[in-house]
């Protein structure tokens, strides 16, 4: 207990001089002060302090029964989408009207006897072998033509369960029943408390889409901030997009500046968490960007930017048709950038912001 409250000080005291925080999201809860509503649809998942919030891309299941062509012996049933395969048995889903090099995945789990293939025109995918314990099995799906059969073929007798096919997305979401849209999964907050001149943005977040590895990630969002005059188009957002991470702020004129870092640039991650701070400074003209990764690796940018309007709306979570795509916990909206020692600091804490940043 001695221990805890000496931390408790010692934050306290080195945090003392540091940017206001004005918009805390911890996961805990789905209120928040300043928070205007959560979206119903995203979950509350294991974070890395205690409860983190689960945002991902609205998308239908297109795995329907209607749609599907099943071997002898071959059943779907149920909401949870339970296809149960014979030996040798099959169920094949035509699709058509697809984008050639789009990506869309196939995902289900799965249990029972021998071997799983998973192939499209023709073309194996995956490949899953089968046990007593139900297992998760994935496959990306990246057609040459605008069209072709997605088949899932069993060896000896399987039995899978929510399987779920998503169209335009690289990894699978949180299973939802077929043929239904799922509900867009964003955070509104009080548009006063974000500031486009001067602020950053610390926050955690975990997603399939962050290794350096990934082929997938575009369309990826984490907030953004618009104008009256904007026309509903963002002014100010951070977003993934060519496998990078970006920082891109606007002004009358000229377009704008942007800072960025490719996946590959990333540091190493402790159980795929990732902790950013997002750092804006508009001075003489000029705007001020960093983008600040696990503490360590610092990326800037500035460029000439003039006339920045007061901010209409700011949304988390969600920018005009992309969305985070993983888990986001610990976020902070400050009144003024983070030094490198403040964000190394709150990347080694071990602790919340909501204990460091204590008024």
């Amino acid at each position: 207990m001695k221990k805890s409250f000496l931390l408790a000080t010692v934050f306290a005291f080195a945090f003392a001089h540091a940017a206001e925080l004005k918009l805390y999201i911890d996961g805990e809860s789905r209120k928040a002060p300043g928070v205007i509503k959560i979206a119903s649809g995203i979950r509350q998942v294991p974070g890395r302090f205690g409860k983190a919030l689960l945002i991902e891309r609205r998308t239908i299941n297109f795995f329907t029964a209607a749609d599907l062509i099943l071997s002898d012996g071959a059943k779907l049933s149920g909401k949870n989408n339970n296809l149960t395969l014979p030996a040798g048995g099959y169920a094949a889903l035509p699709l058509t009207a697809i984008r050639p090099k789009s990506v869309s995945t196939l995902s289900f789990l799965y249990r029972g006897e021998g071997k799983i293939t998973v192939s499209f025109g023709g073309k194996t995918l995956a490949e899953f072998t089968a046990g007593k314990e139900f297992k998760k099995g994935e496959a990306l799906v990246i057609p040459e033509e605008d069209n072709g059969t997605l088949r899932i073929r069993s060896e000896k007798a399987v039995e899978l369960t929510q399987v779920m096919f998503d169209k335009n997305i690289g990894w699978s979401n949180t299973y939802h029943a077929p043929g239904k849209m799922r509900t867009v999964d964003c955070i509104d907050v009080k548009p006063e408390l974000f500031n486009p001149e001067s602020g950053a943005i610390s926050c955690w977040i975990k997603a399939p889409w962050l290794r350096k590895d990934a082929k997938h990630s575009t369309a990826i969002a984490l907030c953004d901030a618009k104008t009256a005059t904007s026309n509903g188009k963002p002014r100010f957002y951070i977003c993934v997009w060519s496998n990078g991470v970006n920082l891109i702020t606007q002004s009358k004129a000229p377009k704008g500046v942007s800072c960025g870092l490719k996946l590959n640039e990333l540091p190493a991650a402790s159980e795929g968490w990732y902790h950013f701070v997002f750092n804006w400074k508009a001075e003489k003209g000029f705007m001020n960007l960093s983008i600040i990764v696990n503490g360590e690796k610092v990326f800037k940018k500035n460029g000439v930017c003039r006339d920045i309007e007061k901010v209409k709306s700011f949304t988390v979570g969600y920018v005009t048709g992309s969305y985070l795509n993983g888990i986001l916990d610990d976020f902070g909206l400050f009144t003024a950038p983070l030094s490198e020692a403040e964000a190394k600091k709150i990347f080694t804490a071990k602790a919340p912001l909501g204990t460091l940043y204590k008024k």
